[in-house]
């Protein structure tokens, strides 16, 4: 169950958003791993020798797959293999590449795309993600934030302002820990007032939304760091 509201706690527009979110298990409490992989070691494993199950079809692959350790950003979203020619593999298929050698190594998702032509297999593994900051909606009007308490020049609710992906701001950092980073720089897009967050995991066949929150935003008042160096004639960068 996702949760509803989430209270971010007040930052300036001038600072970098940096939360670390945890995701685990209403029951157990045990956090949930979303990296679909596993690793006999530490480290990143990389493999010219695959065995690659889709349900009751079992085939190999000599392509060259590199198995990512933390933190893991876009890496694993579209593994591309070739596997045996003409299999009954289709899309949304469950799919998983073991290392031949000692199976232990393993990747774990669902089947983008397969040509049984080729025996080209595109796989996303583990959770796609994406965050969005949004101008909050307005509960006295309707539609896109244009109810009558808006003014001029308030934020489009049905565009986000900001959003985040694995690898242009996500990443995932542990079992279950997902870290934000959005620099200063694209906080400054924000001004002094609330806003709204969500964010929902794909995992290549099911969506889920993990979360609906609020963020409130101060105006920083500075400018953005790095501030350019001045000379030592001028440390104070007087006029």
């Amino acid at each position: 169950m996702y949760l509803n509201p989430v209270l971010f706690p007040q930052q300036s527009n001038r600072e970098d958003f940096i939360p670390t979110l945890s995701l685990f298990d209403d029951d157990t409490g045990e956090y949930i791993d979303v990296s679909g992989r596993t690793l006999a070691g530490p480290g990143d494993f990389t493999a010219a020798a695959w065995v690659v199950t889709s349900g009751a079809i079992v085939t190999a692959s000599a392509t060259a797959l590199t198995i990512k350790d933390y933190p893991i950003g876009n890496e694993m979203q579209a593994i591309a293999c070739t596997v045996g020619l003409g299999l009954g593999i289709l899309a949304g298929d469950p799919v998983t590449i073991a290392d031949a050698a000692t199976g232990l190594n393993t990747m774990t998702g669902y089947v983008t795309s397969y040509a049984p032509a080729t025996g080209a297999l595109v796989a996303q593994i583990g959770c796609a993600f994406e965050l969005e900051i949004r101008g909050a909606h307005h509960h006295e009007g309707y539609g896109g934030g244009f109810g009558p308490s808006v003014v001029v020049g308030s934020d489009d609710c049905e565009a986000p302002l900001i959003s985040a992906q694995l690898g242009n701001g996500l990443s995932v950092v542990d079992v279950g820990r997902v870290a934000v980073r959005i620099p200063a720089a694209t906080m400054a897009k924000l001004r002094h007032r609330t806003y709204g967050v969500g964010m929902t995991a794909f995992d290549g066949y099911d969506s889920r939304q993990l979360f609906i929150g609020r963020l409130p935003i101060l105006y920083g008042g500075v400018n953005l760091q790095p501030i350019p160096s001045q000379p030592s004639s001028n440390p104070y960068g007087l006029p």
